[in-house]
């Protein structure tokens, strides 16, 4: 009796511990399998080397929409701390130059559609439109707008690096077959216009006539002639004074030498005096006879042509006949030559005749 007694009274027990039994079992496997979720969650070293890698090589290659993803997956804080202090920064610097559209479509008539799917290069980059901005990488790249119905559209587009809500707009099918083509009114004929009578071209202005150039030679010549002339006006006013000086002392008894010394000092201011006289008058002739320089043409006072009269084809125009100028019982007056036309040129030559020397001409 007693054991039957105890059999019944530890049977409560049993029953109460099993279901907290199974309670435990539950809590410890659902904790297993979320600690175990949680490390297949967490990246490797080995995924965020490769990461690492890969994120380099797409930013060179300009494929910053993959970098970007790879650049964030090496930026976890699970990640070793050295890539993590590399992806974190590259990824601001993608983020930055990465560029952004904002896509538009219009029907024909002007009105906006969102019903429209855009693919960028064959990869898709909006199901529809919701006036979003949209990354894309930079580059010259091929729209396709698809539109629900209606036929689609391409377009090349260049993209550049770090360009912000670029907005491109497309127009999507052809105007309704149905809509009247608008009138073009008539082109009235042209009117007939007189024809205006063409003005008289104005006379162009006499050109004035150019001074002749002084020759060279005539420089020349003029610079002989003061030299002549310095060189007689010094040596004559040397010989003077020293010819005085002897008359008031040793004349009639003065030294040969002396007196030699005068007479060449004589002879040097008359030689002086000629070749200062002919070098002079040498250039005159120069000057005077100088080449005129070329005048250019005076043209021709410009007839004003008179307007032709239209003739009708019937009746030929009349002509009036024009009286024939009386001629004057009286020879016409011979015509005064023009100015400078038989004028004549100054002719000056120099001549020596012994000790005389001088310039003869014309004129």
């Amino acid at each position: 009796m007693l054991v039957k007694s105890l059999k019944f009274a530890h049977a409560p027990a049993r029953a109460r511990a099993r279901p907290t039994l199974a309670l435990s079992l539950a809590a410890a496997l659902a904790l297993s399998l979320a600690a175990a979720g949680a490390v297949h969650a967490r990246p490797t070293k080995r995924a965020c080397a490769a990461a690492y890698e890969r994120a380099q090589g797409l930013r060179r290659d300009g494929r910053l929409l993959d970098a970007r993803e790879a650049l964030i997956a090496c930026s976890q804080p699970a990640c070793p701390p050295a890539a993590v202090a590399d992806c974190g920064p590259w990824l601001a610097e993608v983020e930055q130059s990465l560029p952004s559209v904002v896509v538009a479509a219009k029907d024909a008539d002007g009105r906006e559609r969102l019903d429209v799917r855009v693919l960028v290069d064959g990869r898709l980059l909006a199901a529809t439109l919701d006036g979003k901005a949209l990354p894309v990488d930079p580059g010259l790249r091929t729209f396709r707008f698809e539109p629900a119905t209606g036929q689609a559209v391409e377009e090349r587009v260049l993209i550049r690096e770090g360009e912000k809500n670029r907005a491109i707009t497309v127009t999507l099918g052809a105007p309704a077959a149905g809509a009247p083509a608008a009138r073009r009114p008539l082109a009235s004929p042209p009117l007939a216009t007189p024809a205006a009578a063409p003005l008289a071209t104005p006379a162009a202005p006499l050109a004035t006539p150019a001074e002749p150039s002084i020759p060279p030679l005539a420089w020349v010549a003029g610079g002989v002639g003061v030299a002549g002339l310095a060189v007689f006006a010094v040596a004559g006013a040397l010989s003077l004074d020293a010819e005085a000086d002897l008359r008031a002392t040793c004349a009639p008894r003065c030294a040969a030498d002396d007196v030699r010394a005068i007479r060449v000092q004589h002879a040097a201011a008359d030689i002086g005096l000629g070749v200062g006289v002919v070098a002079l008058g040498t250039a005159a002739w120069l000057y005077l006879t100088r080449p005129a320089a070329a005048r250019s043409p005076q043209p021709a006072a410009a007839r004003s042509p008179q307007p032709a009269t239209a003739r009708s084809p019937q009746a030929p125009a009349a002509r009036s006949p024009q009286p024939r100028a009386a001629r004057s019982p009286h020879p016409p007056a011979p015509r005064s030559p023009r100015a400078g036309a038989g004028a004549l040129r100054p002719s000056l030559r120099p001549f020596i005749a012994g000790a005389a020397a001088g310039v003869e001409g014309t004129f």
